[in-house]
Formats: C-alpha cells, sequence, structure tokens
C-alpha cells in the first residue's frame, strides 16, 4: 500500500505521530488504539474510489482519511467508559494532623486519589474521558485518601513520591491545568511535615 498510496502513508505515519505524541501528554498511551480503525476505514474509503493522479490523487486521500477521523471520534462517544461521573461514598480519611495539611492534599492529591473528584468539563469527550477515567481509577487503585484505614499502610508512598516530585504527575498540571495542584517549595514542606505527624503514613509511626 505505501508504493500504491505514498500520499496516504505519509499522512497516517504523521496521523500517528500526532495521536502518540498527543496520548503522551495527557498521560495515555493506550489512546492510540484509535489510529486502527482510522487507518482501516481510510483504507476502506479509498479502495471504493477510483484511482486517481496527482493533486487530484492527493486531495481524495487526504480526505478520506479526514472523513475517517471523524467517523472513529463520533462512533467513540458512544463508549460508556468515562461518562459515570459519579463519586463512590467516603468511608474514613485519615486523622490529618492539621487542616492545612488536608487542604494541600486536596489541592494536590484528592483529583485522582478520592472519592470527592471533581470532573472537568473535557471528561465528557472521548478519547479525553478514558484518560482522566484511567487516571482516576489508577490513582484510587494505588491509595485512596477516602476510603482510608491505617491498618491497611495505603500511605507508605505518599511522603516519598512528594518529595521526588513525581505526585502530581507532570501531565496533570500541563497546559495551565489544576493550577490549584502546583504547589510551592514550602508548601510541599509543610505538607510533608503534615503528613508526618499524621497516623497512617510512614513516617508517621
Amino acid at each position: 500500500m505505501a508504493k500504491r498510496h505514498p500520499v496516504l502513508t505519509s499522512v497516517l505515519v504523521a496521523l500517528c505521530l500526532l495521536f502518540m505524541g498527543f496520548a503522551f501528554l495527557i498521560g495515555f498511551i493506550q489512546m492510540a488504539v484509535v489510529l486502527a480503525p482510522i487507518a482501516l476505514i481510510a483504507w476502506w474509503i479509498i479502495q471504493k474510489r477510483n484511482p486517481q493522479h496527482g493533486q487530484a490523487e492527493a486531495l481524495s486521500i487526504i480526505s478520506s482519511v479526514a472523513i475517517a477521523t471523524v467517523v472513529t471520534f463520533a462512533v467513540i462517544q458512544a463508549i460508556p467508559y468515562g461518562r459515570n461521573h459519579t463519586n463512590p461514598p467516603v468511608t474514613g480519611e485519615p486523622k490529618w494532623a492539621n487542616p492545612e495539611t488536608r487542604d494541600l492534599m486536596v489541592r494536590a492529591c484528592f483529583g485522582c486519589h478520592s472519592n470527592e473528584v471533581k470532573y472537568p468539563s473535557y471528561a465528557n469527550v472521548a478519547p479525553i474521558s478514558w484518560a482522566v477515567q484511567s487516571h482516576i481509577d489508577e490513582g484510587r487503585s494505588a491509595v485512596n485518601y477516602s476510603e482510608f484505614t491505617t491498618s491497611s499502610r495505603r500511605g507508605d508512598d505518599t511522603i516519598e513520591v512528594i518529595q521526588e516530585g513525581s505526585m502530581p504527575p507532570g501531565f496533570y498540571t500541563r497546559f495551565g491545568r489544576h493550577p490549584e495542584a502546583r504547589l510551592t517549595s514550602a508548601e510541599i514542606a509543610t505538607l510533608v511535615a503534615g503528613l508526618k505527624a499524621t497516623p497512617g503514613f510512614s513516617e508517621g509511626h
């Protein structure tokens, strides 16, 4: 197909790189699976058309890829995953050392690690909605501060990842999103000190 349709091949390669780059920026590499139906639909449309040459062929191929992209985007909106924006009940939180510690945790961590998630408006549009829900599911699975018990010791790594700067992850605040989660050095020091004094965290015992 690369020899017969060099323009199609180039467009699909560029589209693949675009999707992969965007998926990396939002921290959801799995989104690249959207490329498969786009390529298949584009290939099917091209096979149904009469071969043309020169600029007409190039425009025909590019329009086919564009149509395939629009069709795929429309179809994936029907996938229910990521559209149920309800939160489970809060069954228990850590006994925070002070209100400031909780406030800082809410700002930096509760967006994925709690049952008090505030879903942004763009979380209604696939495949962004998939990425948002996937991050929340993974976050709650790692540690959920709304279902916290000191006996489970699920807060063991919290202080470490905050000090390392790996939480919140870079994609969470990229493009100016969630500015409240960008803690200053002083706020991070205050948060770490508060967590060390909070039962259920490794440094708190």
